[in-house]
């Protein structure tokens, strides 16, 4: 019996393919920054198969998704659009 494992895009959705070129996010805390600066930090990483299997690492499927993720970090300190911090909200 084959073991079948599937990535899918944290932001559009699509389903990794074996010739897709996709990248690894991960958002952690910042240990020292300054007073009104964020606390957060973005890092963005070439696919790598194994450390994709991490829980805490997310997966876009190329550079639009990406620069989506970017910028959801950039005005929420997340990838889903809600504030940290904040409450998610239905809908």
């Amino acid at each position: 019996m084959a073991w079948d494992e599937s990535f899918i895009c944290n932001i559009c959705g699509t389903v990794k393919l074996e010739s897709n070129h996709w990248w690894m996010i991960t958002l952690g805390n910042v240990l020292c920054f300054d007073e009104g600066q964020p606390s957060r930090h973005f890092t963005l990483l070439p696919w790598n198969e194994d450390q994709s299997r991490n829980p805490d690492v997310y997966h876009v499927c190329g550079e639009g998704c990406a620069s989506k993720a970017l910028e959801r970090f950039m005005s929420s300190g997340n990838l889903d659009g809600t504030k940290v911090g904040s409450r998610a909200f239905a809908g």
